[in-house]
């Protein structure tokens, strides 16, 4: 038996006070003079005798009915649990303690931050039980140590260790991770569970509706009352052209929130590469406003570039930081094949460009692939099955080629090639002028290089072209169609690399296209974005899907680690791939802990830096209310989740009340009633 209200017990000295009225009282005796009183001497002994025994029964009763009463109001309660060690014969599962450790829970009142408060009612609520109870403890982190039982000791152990963490589940996920902790722990199906979840209960984390109607699981939801506080952050970053060179200019969107019902003005925001700063601007928001804020700079930086985007917000400071970086290739090697005069267009385009080096040849029988990172195909009018094939095997091992046909090349020669590569192929030739009518914005090729296509647009006519096949390929992406519904250009995927198609040919007597301003994107973008090309520039801490790079010549067993910048963390990664793209995956497995940058280290040597941010879920500073909590949680018929307020006096009484005890009071009520009538009786019968 445990006592939820212990303290009330020290009323029970209250018992002494029949003795002692007894003990005072009852030993007076009062002189009556009778004339003769040897008629009465029997009947003194027996009365005396009586009164004694009267006497003793009451006082008996009326302490009993004082103990009674005392003990009722102390709270008695009886675990249902079996301590046993057999747990398949538990009837009620150990209690489950859930501590939230989120960066929200850094706030609080005079009184104290709202985690050292959660820790507090997690102690009161351990304390409330026998000392041989047996606990679960939870927090955000999911962490394999708490996977097994422990006592108080433990959990006040547990507790200590407890701090901020930059990773926010969900209600839901924290008590399906809680319920599947138990399974794991072997306990019976259809015991009864009992979680204690003491939570900030932060807007953004408050999922009940993802909550199953399970009525073996009964939630206590115990809140940390906390104020809304208005805030600012940074929540995205994205480049708008997607491959970053060495000397051009680059154009960085950011897109900042204010999560507050308040305007902010004159916020300043900074973009440092590399720790130099590049830019500085100051934005304003509305209320609740989100707004996308461009930020330009000169990439003058090669190999790994590390960059930071920074605003200045109070009292929050954790989201007010963005980190990002990318790699700079070496130079990127790309051969013409077609010594035409249409090669001035592509030499015009690459030729000048110091990020480039281009080869110009007729014959390629004899040309390393391997050499190139991009090869055009240049109205060439044969192209034998030998180079077709050729040009496939390069594809796949994840090359980048562009095909662009001769209005006079052989056909079967051209079909040959794009029905290797699983493309459309080519029917008949065409005269007949058309004009380029629809543009595929969300492609690779032209993402971010249009902004808005007005009405009445200058696009690019077509006069001579090949009309194609229809056919559906999972690969292909159709990315300039005409108004006759004619294929202009297609991007295709093929394994492990990208095939592009033009079905015109690039020269002034097909068209404008060669010379309009569309052709500028199209061919930069074809000619370096490949199949295995990321547009991931971080991770976001808790939802870590793997962080794409290259690693050469990396084996199993090859020594790898992630190292912060400050050196104050240092782990292994896990480590996947290559995939097709010859890209691996490199996994943080939950080991950081804090923003910032981190260098992949292979045999000591840096091959890359990841960056990593927090997650913006803790941003929203809103917070539900107890009241509002269990309205939503009864407008959703969830019984067996009860909201207690942990600012009662009576909060251990109500939680521990609700979790696996069975409370006795009102047996001691009824007892104290019995005795009570049973002291009537007395004072009347004897």
């Amino acid at each position: 038996m445990q006592f939820l209200n212990a303290i009330f017990l020290w009323a029970g000295f209250a018992v002494l006070i029949p003795p002692i009225i007894h003990l005072f009282n009852f030993r007076r005796y009062k002189t009556i003079y009778f004339s003769d009183v040897r008629f009465l001497q029997n009947l003194k002994n027996i009365t005396r005798q009586r009164s004694t025994i009267k006497q003793i029964l009451l006082m008996i009763l009326r302490m009993l009915i004082i103990a009674c009463l005392v003990i009722a109001f102390a709270q008695p309660v009886i675990y249902k649990g079996n301590q046993d060690s057999d747990l398949s014969a538990v009837k009620t599962a150990p209690p489950i303690i859930y501590i939230d450790n989120s960066f929200s829970m850094q706030a609080g009142e005079i009184s104290g931050l709202n985690l050292e408060n959660a820790k507090n009612k997690a102690l009161e609520i351990v304390d409330a039980f026998p000392r041989e109870t047996d606990f679960l403890f939870i927090t955000n982190d999911f962490l394999q140590k708490h996977n097994h039982f422990v006592k108080a000791d433990g959990i006040r152990m547990f507790l200590q260790e407890t701090k901020l963490t930059p990773n926010v589940p969900t209600i839901a996920q924290v008590i399906n991770k809680s319920v599947q902790n138990l399974n794991f722990l072997d306990i019976e199906p259809n015991c009864q569970k009992n979680i204690f979840v003491i939570s900030d209960f932060q807007k953004n984390i408050c999922d009940f509706e993802e909550l199953s109607h399970d009525s073996t699981i009964a939630i206590n939801l115990i809140p940390i009352k906390s104020k809304n506080i208005n805030n600012v952050s940074i929540d995205t970053c994205e480049f708008l052209t997607p491959y970053r060179m060495h000397g051009s200019e680059e154009e960085v969107s950011v897109t900042v929130q204010n999560y507050g019902n308040k305007v902010v003005t004159n916020i300043p925001i900074k973009l440092y590469i590399n720790g130099n700063n590049k830019c500085a601007e100051t934005f304003s928001l509305n209320p609740y406003e989100r707004k996308n804020i461009s930020l330009k700079y000169l990439n003058t930086e090669r190999n790994i570039v590390k960059g930071k985007i920074s605003i200045q917000d109070s009292p929050i400071a954790y989201d007010n930081d963005l980190y990002f970086t990318y790699k700079i290739d070496s130079l990127k090697n790309i051969l013409i094949i077609g010594d035409n005069e249409d090669k001035k267009y592509y030499l015009a385009m690459f030729g000048k460009n110091p990020n480039f080096k281009t080869d110009v040849i007729t014959d390629p029988t004899n040309t390393n692939f391997s050499d190139y990172q991009t090869i055009i195909i240049n109205e060439t009018e044969n192209i034998p099955h030998t180079l077709s094939g050729k040009i496939q095997n390069y594809v796949a091992n994840g090359g980048n080629v562009i095909f662009v046909p001769s209005y006079n090349g052989n056909i079967n020669d051209y079909n040959y090639l794009l029905s290797s590569m699983q493309c459309n192929t080519f029917i008949s030739k065409d005269t007949i002028k058309c004009k380029v009518s629809k543009i595929n914005q969300q492609s690779l090729l032209l993402r971010n290089a249009i902004r808005e296509i007005p009405e009445n647009a200058d696009l690019p006519y077509i006069t001579k072209y090949f009309n194609s096949t229809n056919n559906s390929y999972q690969g292909e992406d159709i990315i300039l169609e005409s108004d006759s519904y004619k294929k202009i250009v297609t991007s295709n995927e093929y394994r492990g690399g990208k095939f592009y198609v033009f079905y015109t040919p690039l020269n002034t007597k097909s068209g404008n296209l060669v010379t309009h301003r569309l052709i500028a994107p199209l061919l930069y973008n074809a000619a370096t974005i490949t199949q295995n090309y990321s547009q991931q520039y971080y991770s976001v801490i808790g939802n870590d899907n793997g962080f794409s790079t290259k690693i050469e010549n990396f084996a199993d067993g090859t020594p790898i680690i992630l190292k912060s910048e400050d050196s104050e963390t240092e782990f292994i990664p896990r480590v996947s791939g290559p995939d097709a793209f010859m890209n691996f995956k490199i996994f943080s497995e939950n080991c950081v802990e804090k923003h910032g940058f981190y260098n992949l280290l292979v045999e000591q040597r840096l091959k890359n830096s990841i960056a990593y941010n927090y997650n913006r879920k803790e941003s929203q500073l809103e917070f539900l209310d107890a009241n509002k909590i269990e309205k939503n949680l009864h407008e959703k018929g969830f019984e067996m989740v009860k909201v207690i307020d942990s600012e009662k006096n009576s909060f251990t009484i109500e939680a521990v009340q609700n979790a696996a005890t069975q409370p006795i009071w009102k047996i001691f009520i009824i007892f104290a009633i019995i005795f009570a009538f049973f002291e009537i009786i007395i004072c009347r019968v004897l």
